[in-house]
């Protein structure tokens, strides 16, 4: 099994909307790719105490074995489709909000504040004298 090429992601802490939700995405993506490297090293695992890998052969399971490798292997797809299933939803709320980039979680508008004391107009000043003509 490879490792796998995840992509160099430095975000800034100021990045607009678009960016965030970009970034939500390869996110998802990088825990997806993440999950099926669990469920091939699986796969391999039961290869292995079968005897079908090409080139290698394992010690020679036994019934228990086998049991105790088929308990393993199922509690390990329970736990990654419970993960998957969450990944869904978190893919759809990020599809969803790139589907409305109007909406916004904001409270209702609060009530009108208290009107301020009226200003009182100050004297006026003397007028200067008139220049001289041109």
């Amino acid at each position: 099994m490879s490792f796998p090429n995840l992509p160099n992601i430095t975000p800034t802490i100021h990045i607009g909307r678009e960016e965030a939700l970009n970034l939500m995405l390869s996110s998802l993506a990088m825990e997806e790719l993440g999950l099926s490297h669990i469920l091939n090293a699986e796969a391999e695992k039961i290869q292995y105490a079968l005897g079908t890998i090409p080139g290698l052969s394992g010690p020679g399971a036994t019934i228990a074995d086998l049991l105790e490798l088929n308990k393993s292997a199922r509690d390990m797809l329970e736990a990654t489709t419970k993960q998957d299933m969450l990944l869904q939803k978190k893919l759809e709320a990020v599809l969803d909000a790139s589907k409305h980039p109007a909406r916004r979680i904001t409270g209702p508008t609060g009530p009108t504040g208290a009107t301020g004391a009226k200003g009182v107009r100050g004297a006026t000043g003397p007028t200067g004298a008139t220049g001289a003509r041109g």
